[in-house]
């Protein structure tokens, strides 16, 4: 038997929970941020083009009165893209109910709109959505990368790459900046894909340009039994063995002969292994205490 199952310990993932949890409360409030941008911008920005339109239409014998009204209405119109373009980058609804690949083709075009950046897409179409931890994460960089190429490196062209060889997901991107050294926006999005399970890979030219090379290895989840799901789920919410076995109603050896089937089929020979591999596939929706 594992020897580490015999540790009736709580598993060391204070970290990776954290880091969970404050990822979590960054979506919460970026939605809720988007929220108040459809409430507070774009609804009454809607509200000011249609009376505006009605205005326009009464002008009809008054051109000067009837130019000033379109000219306000172009630049109402011009703010109320601005604000779509805020909301969609504070939630982005294609990311949400089509996947990545279509997410990350909106955003180029968004970009490619707002600032005239050359975005070269080579993105290959999944047979199926990653997973929602990945894509969120991969799309989030990818903002990251695109505000420091267009707002500090002075960039004119960006790469993005998106691949799969068997269960290695490939995504990187590179741009051709300038002068700019500026990487402290990206610190969190990096630190995420790594939480993730990404191998990831920075690398900045002596002018300023920047690339980014990330993988993660998408193997199938193992294949857990019903009962091995309950003891890994309780595991990872910081449940020692002696809990678990109270929690399940088994002995602390039934526990221990689950443990152990686990850390074979998972893989890993401790606990905080098991732990984090049960966060990273989603099967513990609260991060532990």
């Amino acid at each position: 038997m594992n020897a580490d199952v015999q540790d009736d310990s709580r598993p060391d993932i204070q970290g990776y929970a954290a880091h969970d949890a404050a990822a979590q409360a960054s979506e919460t409030e970026r939605r809720r941020l988007a929220a108040l941008v459809e409430s507070e911008i774009i609804s009454p920005l809607n509200l000011l083009l249609a009376q505006a339109n009605a205005y326009e239409q009464t002008f009809a014998a008054n051109p000067q009165a009837r130019l000033a009204v379109s000219v306000l209405t172009n630049l109402a119109r011009q703010v109320m893209q601005q604000a779509r373009d805020l909301k969609g980058n504070l939630h982005p609804p294609t990311l949400e109910t089509l996947g990545l690949e279509p997410a990350l083709e909106a955003l180029a075009n968004q970009v490619m709109r707002a600032h005239g950046l050359q975005v070269a897409l080579l993105i290959e179409r999944q047979r199926e959505r990653l997973p929602p931890q990945i894509e969120l994460a991969l799309y989030r960089i990818t903002q990251d990368m695109l505000t420091r190429a267009t707002q500090f490196a002075r960039a004119s062209w960006v790469s993005i790459r998106l691949e799969r060889r068997d269960d290695v997901l490939r995504f990187s991107l590179a741009d051709n900046g300038i002068g700019a050294e500026q990487t402290q926006n990206l610190e969190a999005g990096l630190s995420r894909l790594e939480q993730l399970g990404a191998a990831v890979t920075l690398r900045q030219g002596e002018q300023g340009s920047l690339e980014l090379s990330a993988a993660f290895n998408l193997a199938a989840p193992a294949d857990l039994t019903a009962r091995e799901m309950e003891v890994i789920q309780r595991l990872a919410s910081g449940l020692t063995n002696k809990e678990i076995a109270l929690a399940l109603d088994v002995s602390a050896r039934t526990v221990n002969f689950h443990l152990d089937n686990i850390y074979s089929k998972l893989g890993v020979s401790t606990r905080t292994e098991a732990a984090v591999y049960a966060l990273r596939q989603g099967w513990v929706r609260q991060p532990p205490k």
